[in-house]
C-alpha cells in the first residue's frame, strides 16, 4: 500500500494506519452496560489505574509509518531504491542520508538512491533580477544546517525543522503527525536530508538553497553518524535538555563550543528568546514559547550563521568518510552502471554538445533524415513519370543505407548493448544558456543511443551483411532492445527529431518480444495533448512509470513502454466489476507536446497533425490531455485526425477516447460541467459531418469515428501542486483523481476487444504507411481550413476556366477573320482589350470572394498565393 501510493506520488502514503478487526478488538469497542446517574464514581473512572490486562490492551501501539518506509527501503533493491527516493523527493518528503543496516548495524551511504532527482529554484541577484536555477542534488554545493538532541526531550525537533522549510508540509516526520506511535523500530540512527529551495519571492525563509539534516534518535546513542554530520555542517543545532556538568555529553557539547564552527542551542527548559553568546554561538529557549516565535528566532539565528559562514555541503563528499558502506562502490549493479556511465561521459568531455551527437552517432543525423524525407517522397510520387521517381529514389536512398552502414563505431558505444538493464546513464544533459534549436541539438540521453542501435540494426538489414566493428551480428540488438522494453525501460517508437517511425527496426524489437513472451493480448493506451499540460506526469503516476519530465518540450516523438497486468489486477477487477479481464499487458504510448511555440510554423503543424493521427489511430484508448477547461487547441486537431481516418479507408481503425481536463481548481457544480460537455459534443459532432462531406463519409458524429461517450468519457483533474512550486508537494485530490482514471481506464479494458502482439506489429506498418502516403489534410489547421480551402479551388478552377474560354472564344473568332481575310495583323493591345472585359469582371470576383465570403478570415492566408 505504502508503495503504491508513493509511486502515485500520494504524500499521504506515510499516514496509512492498521485497521484492528479481530474479535477481540470488536468485544473491547463495545459500549460499556449503563448504570444509574447516582451509582456513578468519577474520581475512579478519571484517576485511578486501569487493571493490568487492560492496561496491556491498550498499550500496543500500531506500526510506526515510518518504520513501514524504512522496512520497504530495506528490502528493496538499488534500482527500487532509487525509485522510491526519487518519488520522496516528489513528495517534498526528507531522504535517507545515513542508514544503519539493521542486521549488521554498519552505516550505509545510499548515494545511488539520489542520482535521477533534480532541483529547480529561484533566486534574486544584486540587481532584484530573478533568476531560476536548475542541477542534481548530488552536484550541489549548499549550506548545510544539522539538528540532533542529546535524551529524551519534550519539544519535536522534526517540527521545528518543518517550519523552517515549509510550514504547511510535513517534510520530516515528528510525532505529531498522523499514525505516529510511540514505539519505532528502524528509525533510530537514521540521518534525513530535505532541501529548502527559494522561489525568488520576498516572503521566501532563505534567499537561497539550504539542505537540512536531522538526525533521528539520542545522539549520544549513534556517535558515529553525530561525528560525520556536525563535521560536515555549516551550522549545527542542538536541542538540549538541562545536564550536569559532569555529564559526558557536556564534553561533545563543550568541543563543540570550542570549534569556530556556528552552534545553536534549543533549551526546552529555558524560556529566553534568542540570545548571543558570542564566536557564533547562540541560544534558544522553548518553554512556555509559541511555535511562531521559536521559529523566527530559530530562521533569523541560521540566516545570521549562513551570512558569517562559507563551508557547503555536498553529498557526494559523505562517501569520503570511513567505516561508510557506500552502494556504488559495493553494489555490483551499480558499479558497473557507474562504470558504464563514467566511460560515456569520458567520451562526451572536451566536446561541444552541439556536435557530439553528429560526431558520435552519424546515422541518425543528416543521413537518416534525407533517407526519411525520400522515403516520403517514395510514397507521395510527383510528376509525369512516377514510375521512374520511384525508382530513382530507391536507388537513392540504397546508397545512404550503404553509408550508413559504412559509418564507423565508436569502439566505446558497445558497452550499452553489454549494459542494456543496468543502465545508469539515464539523465539528459543540457547545457548552460542555449536557443531552443541548440538545445535541441545538445539533448543527449538514452533515447538516443538506442535510436543509433535501431540505425545500425536497419542499414545492416538493407544491405544484409553485418558490420566488422560491430562485434556482435546485429541481428541480435533487437533482442537486446526486447530485453530493455520487458526490464520496464520505454522505447522510442516514433523518432521526434526526424518525425519517422523506423518499422524495419520496430517490426524487428516486436518480434523479438513475440519470441521472449509469446503472442500476449495487448491493450493500447496513448496520451495527447499540448505541451507542458502534465501528459508524462500522469501516466507516470497511473503506472509508477519513469517517462521524462520537465518544463518545456522534454519528450520528443513517441514512446511505448511495456506494464503488465498482474493476476492481482485480474482478480480484482472479476471481483469489483464481474467482468473478466482478457489482456496480458498494457502498452503505453506517450507522446511530445503538441504546437510547441518555440517551433511554430506549418511544418509543425504537419508534424503535430501526424503525430495524433498515428498514435490516436494506434491506440484502443487515446487519453486527449487538455490544461484547464477549454479544449480549442485539441479540437482542432482532433478534426483533421477525423478527416484523416475518412481517408485511410484501408486500414481497420477501433480508437477511442477519454477527454482529461488537468488543473481544473472549481469543479463547483454537474451543472456547470454537463454545459461543457454539451459544448464539447456540438463542437465535435459539427466538425466530424463538415469533415464527412469533403470525404463522401456517412458518419454523422464524432463517435462513428472515434468512439466516445460524453457523460463517461471526460474527467477533471484537481491542480497538481498543493501550494506554489518549487516546495509545494502533490495534491493528494491529483492522485485520487489519478486513481479513478486508472480504475476508469480498467474498465475499458475488460470491455474492449484487444490486439495480439503480431496484430500490432501489423498495425503500426499498415497505420504508418497510410500516413506517408497522405499529404493533404495535415497542413491544414482543421476541418473548417480544409472546408474552405476546396472552396476556394473550386472557385478557382472557374475563374481560370471562365479565363481560357474568353481566350479560346477571342482566338477561334480571329482565326475565322484571317482565313476569310478580314484582318491581316493582330495586335497584342487587340487581344488584351478583348480580354479585359473578362478579366475585369474575374479580378472584381475574386476580391468579392475574398473579401466577403463567410470564410473569408480563413482565405486570407492563401490570398497572395492563388
Amino acid at each position: 500500500m505504502f508503495l503504491q501510493k508513493l509511486l502515485m506520488m500520494n504524500y499521504r502514503a506515510r499516514t496509512i494506519t492498521v485497521t484492528k478487526t479481530s474479535e477481540h478488538h470488536k468485544e473491547k469497542q463495545q459500549k460499556p452496560k449503563p448504570s444509574s446517574a447516582g451509582s456513578v464514581d468519577a474520581f475512579s473512572k478519571l484517576f485511578e489505574s486501569p487493571s493490568l490486562s487492560d492496561e496491556s490492551k491498550s498499550n500496543i501501539d500500531p506500526i510506526h509509518p515510518m518504520d513501514v518506509q524504512m522496512a520497504v527501503f530495506h528490502c528493496a533493491d538499488g534500482f527500487l531504491k532509487q525509485l522510491i527516493v526519487t518519488k520522496l523527493s516528489q513528495c517534498q518528503y526528507a531522504l535517507p542520508l545515513l542508514v544503519p543496516d539493521p542486521f549488521t548495524h554498519k552505516i550505509v551511504f545510499p548515494l545511488w538512491t539520489f542520482r535521477e532527482i533534480n532541483q529547480s529554484w529561484k533566486i534574486k541577484n544584486n540587481n532584484s533580477e530573478t533568476i531560476s536555477q536548475n542541477q542534481p542534488v548530488w552536484k550541489a554545493k549548499t549550506p548545510m544546517v544539522f539538528f540532533f538532541r542529546f535524551g529524551s526531550v519534550s519539544s519535536s525537533k522534526s517540527q521545528l525543522i518543518n517550519s523552517l522549510i515549509n510550514d504547511k508540509h510535513n517534510t520530516f516526520f515528528h510525532r505529531n503527525c498522523p499514525g505516529s506511535s510511540r514505539t519505532r523500530v528502524l528509525m533510530d540512527g537514521v540521518v534525513e536530508i530535505a532541501w529548502f529551495c527559494p522561489s525568488g519571492r520576498d516572503d521566501d525563509k532563505f534567499t537561497d538553497r539550504v539542505a537540512f539534516c536531522n538526525l533521528h534518535g539520542d545522539a549520544g546513542e549513534h556517535e558515529k553518524q553525530l561525528d560525520i554530520m556536525t563535521e560536515m555542517a555549516s551550522v549545527n543545532v542542538v536541542v538540549l535538555p538541562q545536564l550536569s556538568r559532569d555529564d559526558k555529553r557536556m564534553t561533545k557539547i563543550q568541543n563543540l563550543f570550542k570549534n569556530p564552527k556556528p552552534l545553536i542551542c534549543l533549551l526546552p527548559d529555558d524560556g529566553l528568546a534568542l540570545t548571543e553568546m558570542g564566536n557564533g554561538k547562540y541560544k534558544i529557549g522553548l518553554k512556555g514559547r509559541g511555535e511562531a516565535d521559536v521559529s523566527e528566532d530559530l530562521r533569523q539565528a541560521i540566516t545570521d550563521c549562513l551570512s558569517e559562514s562559507s563551508s557547503t555541503f555536498r553529498l557526494e563528499d559523505v562517501s569520503k568518510h570511513s567505516d561508510i558502506r557506500v552502494d556504488e562502490e559495493e553494489d555490483d549493479d551499480c558499479k558497473k552502471g557507474k562504470e558504464a556511465a563514467q566511460q560515456m561521459m569520458r567520451l562526451l568531455k572536451g566536446n561541444d554538445l552541439t556536435k557530439i551527437k553528429e560526431s558520435f552517432l552519424p546515422r541518425q543525423d543528416k543521413l537518416w533524415h534525407q533517407w526519411c524525407e525520400m522515403n516520403k517522397e517514395l510514397n507521395r510520387p510527383q510528376g509525369d513519370d512516377p514510375e521512374m521517381e520511384i525508382s530513382k529514389t530507391k536507388v537513392k536512398m540504397m546508397k545512404i543505407r550503404e553509408e550508413q552502414h559504412k559509418a564507423p563505431i565508436k569502439s566505446s558505444w558497445m558497452i550499452i548493448p553489454q549494459m542494456i538493464c543496468l543502465i545508469y546513464f539515464k539523465s539528459i544533459i543540457r547545457h548552460g544558456q542555449m536557443s531552443q534549436k541548440e538545445l535541441q541539438d545538445a539533448t543527449f540521453g538514452l533515447e538516443h543511443i538506442m535510436r543509433e542501435i535501431g540505425q545500425i540494426y536497419e542499414s545492416c538489414s538493407s544491405v544484409k551483411k553485418n558490420k566488422k566493428d560491430l562485434q556482435i551480428d546485429f541481428s541480435s540488438l533487437p533482442s537486446l532492445a526486447a530485453e530493455m522494453m520487458i526490464s520496464g525501460f520505454p522505447l522510442e517508437l516514433m523518432d521526434g527529431d526526424a518525425a519517422h517511425v523506423p518499422v524495419i527496426w520496430i517490426s524487428a524489437v516486436l518480434d523479438q518480444l513475440i519470441q521472449k513472451l509469446g503472442d500476449q493480448r495487448i491493450f493500447v493506451l496513448s496520451v495527447l495533448g499540448i505541451q507542458s499540460s502534465g501528459k508524462s506526469t500522469m501516466l507516470n503516476a497511473m503506472f509508477g512509470l519513469q517517462f521524462a519530465v520537465s518544463a518545456g518540450r522534454c519528450t520528443r516523438g513517441a514512446f511505448m513502454q511495456l506494464v503488465k497486468v498482474s493476476d492481482e489486477m485480474k482478480t480484482q477487477m472479476k471481483t469489483q466489476m464481474k467482468t473478466q479481464m482478457n489482456t496480458d499487458y498494457i502498452l503505453v504510448v506517450d507522446t511530445e507536446g503538441l504546437r510547441a511555440p518555440e517551433l511554430a510554423g506549418s511544418s509543425t503543424r504537419h508534424h503535430d497533425n501526424e503525430l495524433a493521427t498515428f498514435v490516436i489511430g494506434l491506440g484502443n484508448m487515446t487519453l486527449i490531455n487538455i490544461y484547464g477547461e477549454n479544449p480549442a487547441e485539441m479540437q482542432d486537431i482532433l478534426q483533421i485526425v477525423v478527416q484523416a481516418f475518412m481517408r485511410m479507408k484501408e486500414v481497420r481503425l477501433t480508437p477511442s477516447c477519454v477527454f482529461v481536463h488537468q488543473n481544473v481548481s472549481d469543479i463547483t457544480a454537474g451543472e456547470k460541467n454537463m454545459e461543457g460537455r454539451r459544448r464539447l459534443q456540438e463542437t465535435l459532432d459539427k466538425m466530424t459531418k463538415l469533415a464527412a462531406e469533403g470525404e463522401v463519409s456517412n458518419a454523422e458524429c464524432f463517435s462513428d469515428v472515434i468512439a466516445f461517450d460524453v457523460q463517461k468519457d471526460v474527467v477533471y483533474f484537481a491542480q497538481l501542486w498543493e501550494g506554489s512550486p518549487p516546495m509545494a508537494p502533490p495534491n493528494p485530490s491529483y492522485c485520487e483523481n489519478i486513481q479513478d482514471l486508472k480504475t476508469t481506464i480498467l474498465s475499458h479494458v475488460s470491455q474492449s476487444n484487444v490486439m495480439m502482439l503480431t496484430d500490432i506489429k501489423s498495425h503500426i506498418t499498415n497505420l504508418w504507411e497510410a500516413l506517408l502516403k497522405e499529404r493533404f489534410v495535415f497542413s491544414f489547421k482543421n476541418a473548417l481550413e480544409i472546408a474552405a480551402y476546396r472552396k476556394l479551388e473550386t472557385e478557382y478552377s472557374k475563374w481560370t476556366w471562365s479565363l481560357r474560354k474568353a481566350m479560346l472564344e477571342t482566338e477561334n473568332k480571329l482565326q475565322n477573320q484571317i482565313e476569310n481575310g478580314a484582318i491581316k495583323v493582330v495586335e497584342e493591345t487587340d487581344l488584351q482589350e478583348k480580354l479585359n472585359i473578362k478579366y475585369t469582371e474575374v479580378k472584381k470576383s475574386m476580391t468579392e470572394f475574398f473579401e466577403k465570403d463567410t470564410n473569408a478570415n480563413i482565405l486570407i492566408q492563401w490570398k497572395t498565393f492563388f
